[in-house]
């Protein structure tokens, strides 16, 4: 894309324009550039009381016009748009946005310090916003320098490895971590000398510095080089075939799909179900992919306890996948209860009536159905963590789409659930549903001996061992995944036997402990975190749910995608997230969970989250309180059944630290709700 205009704010603030003109905008003009670039947008009134802080409202606002008249005659263009709230123009590309990019994207990382050189003393609330930003752009500098380094490395590209781990050390020169993947680069690029210079530097610096010495890690690293002995830190993992990550051909399941083709031709709603690791979900990607474009929705594990936790992810999912979706005010109104994001004006009313909910579920309704062009069909999976209010919204939608080929029709839906996980009144509706032959529920089961041996022949598995297959069904029983986890572990080992810990009621899990006891600490610590947190997981959040600064984690999180413990931001698999929770040290389990429900309150989640953390916790105190705080959430979102859980779980948190008050309260509150199971499918309104 050609840009009319460019500006540099990482270093000297410089302006250019695309016919090679360039400017340094004076202090103020590039302080107001560089906080419309970062924050968006602000109003008049805010940036003039930042700018001027010790002149009066009035006067203010005046300097503010006649700085903005003098950037307009400077460029001969106005960069900066709006009356009330200002934003700069679209056509300005602005350097430090691209360390606002996921890792990755694009491809430049750029170097400098935000507005270098530019004086703030005498602006407080500016100096300490530069401070914050400029610690926020070097977070994501080395976060990117990091994926950089190791993508090269990864690669074998060692001279791009080190110019990336250079600049990583530059930004911190006492970063051990840093200093390490130099040292490792050097030796692994056969420059052995280089790399001891590099330890010298290292050491020298820290005892100058800190007054310490290098940390053991990084002298037994040190040790090995000089020794010309193998390196520690090599990444194995690159060396697996990636068929033994995702198998290149979907085999063993020519009746499954069968029974997909016959259910698509019917227009039915299917369900795919199986036990974990049956490989459900790749079996519905496969098969929607061979359809058209798929909307994929995952169920995120511990979301149950919250009404429309899982309506709100699908609903950010849904508008992340159709960007140019505008909603109607009403349906965006009323969305903003669950989105806070879409709010532009008054609250919408409580839902206190038929008729309000109905609106609710319309809105709902009115996004899928203007999300739902271009997508063959939508697949809701691992639909077990749900929570009890989106399901019954996902049943309402069922009830009100059109058949194939009438106007309005949205996509068709492919639903997974893991075998025996969902609640009665779940699985009674959906085999109410497939008894009536309007749905279509497709049973998996493990692979026989021929489809192992069809798997292991997709794969570059060494030797020739004829029994290999039979013996690998014998102890995973032909489920996908498990097959799979032994095969990284043969692979990983060089020992293409069977693993006889396989075949114990606990399945896989023993050969994903050993993985996870190959993590260093700070990894494991992070993964532990990620698994407490569950579907409220993300990167940020677990950062500081754990104290870890942004580099130490973004290190460790590449070493769990290494292990294949997680891939982007969830879990490989929900076999592995099991493992990590099952290994967790009761102490260990009991701090995480405090820590959690702690920033969770801090960040003003919903109480039902930070009652489970506090529940799992044992504190019985804390867990009350905040139950009953979700039951009065519930019952502001008309949804009685969860409300009368939430304070029968509260009055058996009082019994259990001797408050018998609050346990008659919380008998109370549950009983003015009552159990009625909750609001059931609203009918299909009359047309018009």
């Amino acid at each position: 894309m050609e840009w009319p205009w460019a500006l540099t704010l990482l270093g000297t603030p410089t302006l250019h324009a695309a016919d090679g003109r360039q400017w340094r905008p004076e202090r103020k003009t590039a302080i107001l550039l560089a906080y419309l670039a970062l924050e968006g947008s602000a109003t008049r009134a805010r940036l003039a009381e930042l700018l001027w802080p010790d002149t009066p409202p009035h006067g203010a606002r005046n300097n503010l016009v006649h700085l903005l008249r003098r950037l307009s005659r400077l460029c001969g263009a106005d960069l900066v748009h709006g009356h009330a709230a200002l934003t700069l123009d679209g056509g300005v590309r602005v350097d430090a946005r691209a360390l606002l990019e996921p890792p990755g994207a694009p491809a430049d990382i750029p170097a400098g310090t935000l507005l270098a050189g530019v004086d703030v003393d005498d602006l407080p609330e500016i100096e300490e916003w530069v401070a914050a930003w400029r610690e926020d752009l070097d977070g994501r500098r080395r976060e990117r320098l990091v994926h950089a380094a190791q993508a090269a490395e990864d690669a074998g590209e060692w001279t791009h490895a080190l110019r990336h781990a250079g600049q990583l050390l530059d930004l911190d020169p006492a970063s051990e971590d840093a200093l390490r993947r130099v040292m490792r680069l050097h030796a692994h690029a056969g420059d052995r000398p280089a790399a001891l210079a590099a330890y010298a530097r290292g050491r020298e610096l820290l005892a100058r510095e800190l007054g310490s010495d290098p940390e053991p890690q990084t002298r037994d690293l040190a040790r090995r080089i000089e020794a010309d002995g193998a390196l520690p830190g090599v990444r194995r993992a690159a060396t697996l075939p990636l068929g033994v990550l995702r198998p290149p051909v979907l085999v063993g399941r020519a009746a499954a799909w069968a029974q997909l083709e016959a259910a698509w031709a019917a227009g039915h709603t299917i369900y795919v179900t199986g036990d974990a690791g049956a490989g459900k979900t790749r079996l519905a990607q496969d098969f929607v992919a061979s359809r058209g474009r798929a909307l994929f929705l995952p169920g995120r594990a511990g979301a149950q306890d919250v009404p429309f936790a899982a309506a709100a992810h699908n609903a950010r999912a849904r508008l992340a996948a159709a960007p140019d979706v505008t909603l109607p005010e009403w349906a965006r109104r009323e969305l903003s209860r669950l989105l806070p994001e879409l709010a532009t004006g008054e609250p919408p009313p409580p839902i206190d009536s038929e008729a309000a909910r109905l609106k609710y579920y319309l809105a709902h309704l009115e996004l899928v159905r203007l999300t739902a062009p271009g997508f063959a069909a939508v697949i809701t999976d691992d639909v077990q963590y749900y929570d009890p209010a989106t399901v019954e919204l996902g049943a309402f939608f069922l009830t009100q789409s059109p058949a194939p080929g009438e106007p309005g029709e949205v996509p068709r839906h492919v639903i997974t659930y893991r075998r025996g996980s969902l609640p009665a009144h779940t699985q009674a509706r959906i085999d109410a549903l497939v008894e009536a032959g309007v749905a279509a529920r497709v049973e998996l089961g493990g692979l026989d001996v021929q489809g192992t041996r069809d798997l292991l022949h997709t794969l570059d598995v060494p030797g020739d061992d004829p029994d290999l297959p039979a013996a690998l069904h014998r102890v995973t029983g032909g489920n996908p995944q498990f097959l799979l986890e032994a095969l990284r572990h043969m692979f990983r080992s060089g020992d293409f036997r069977v693993d006889e810990r396989l075949h114990r009621p606990e399945g896989v899990r023993p050969l994903v402990e050993e993985r996870l006891a190959g993590l260093s600490g700070v990894a494991l610590q992070v993964a532990r975190g990620a698994a407490v947190l569950g579907d409220h997981f993300t990167l940020e959040l677990l950062a500081e749910v754990l104290g870890l600064g942004v580099l130490n984690l973004a290190g460790a999180w590449e070493e769990l995608e290494t292990a294949q413990v997680t891939v982007g931001e969830r879990f490989s698999h929900d076999v592995v997230r099991e493992a990590v929770l099952a290994g967790l040290p009761d102490t260990v389990r009991t701090l995480l969970h405090r820590a959690a429900a702690r920033t969770l309150e801090r960040h003003g989640e919903h109480p039902g989250r930070v009652a489970r953390h506090w529940q799992a916790a044992g504190d019985h105190a804390q867990a009350a309180a905040w139950l009953m705080r979700a039951g009065a959430a519930a019952e502001a979102d008309l949804r009685p059944s969860e409300a009368a859980a939430a304070y029968a779980a509260a009055v058996g948190a009082y019994a259990a630290q001797g408050d018998d008050a609050g346990a008659d309260a919380a008998r109370r509150a549950g009983a003015a709700v009552g159990g009625d199971g909750g609001p059931r499918p609203t009918p299909r309104p009359p047309a018009g």
